[in-house]
């Protein structure tokens, strides 16, 4: 049953009321199909229920009550409150569909996927980029160091082994790799340290910012 059907049914179903009752029935649900709109016409019908459930509403009140003072309302017609200094009881106003706001909000997004998806990729890249670069770099400065303390104990081996032909020689050249290697030492320990600092803040952080919309959506 659309609009008109249910306006043409109440119509003949009020034929037995007075006229000016009758048109102030039929133009306050006119009025109100108007207000709701023509997108939510099922639902209003939905609402108000069978032409002939309004129509029995509408007589049962008028004829159990006094016909002035009140207005028609989509609950039939009602009359002044008592105690409300002759204020009639005004319409409600039509409920919104939520089934739109739905749809709207659907399309919404699948129009901002397009825009937004090459956008978040771009920034995941970034990200991941800049964290690899960092975990690079401070491997980057263990492994250094231990070649460091690599290259001191080779240069101390070398010494060693001119001891017998070129002592001067030998005692440089050992002297330069213990050197280079106490270094060396002292780099990786540095190293290694920082790399036992910095690594598990950037996991923490990176579990920090993977936890965050969940974090936000439990505790709104």
């Amino acid at each position: 049953m659309n609009r008109k059907e249910f306006m043409y049914r109440l119509e003949q179903l009020l034929m037995a009321i007075p006229g000016d009752e009758r048109r102030a029935a039929l133009q306050y649900y006119e009025d109100y199909f108007e207000d709701a709109g023509e997108e939510n016409e099922a639902q209003v019908i939905s609402e108000l229920g069978s032409p002939e459930q309004v129509a029995a509403t509408i007589k049962a009140d008028l004829r159990d009550g006094n016909r002035e003072g009140g207005e028609f309302t989509e609950n039939g017609y009602s009359y002044a409150q008592s105690g409300s200094k002759g204020e009639l009881i005004t319409k409600a106003p039509p409920k919104t569909s939520k089934t739109l706001k739905i749809i709207l909000i659907i399309l919404i997004v699948l129009a901002a996927i397009p825009f937004a998806w090459p956008v978040l990729v771009g920034c995941a890249g970034i990200v991941i980029g800049l964290v690899c670069a960092a975990f690079g770099v401070f491997a980057g400065l263990v492994i250094g160091s231990v070649v460091l303390m690599a290259v001191g104990l080779v240069i101390f081996i070398a010494g060693l082994t001119k001891l017998l032909a070129a002592l001067p020689v030998a005692l440089l050249a050992s002297g330069s790799g213990l050197v280079v290697f106490a270094l060396g030492l002292i780099a990786t320990v540095a190293a290694v340290k920082l790399c036992m600092v910095v690594y598990p803040a950037m996991i923490r952080g990176i579990v920090a910012i993977c936890r965050w919309p969940f974090y936000r959506k439990k505790v709104s």
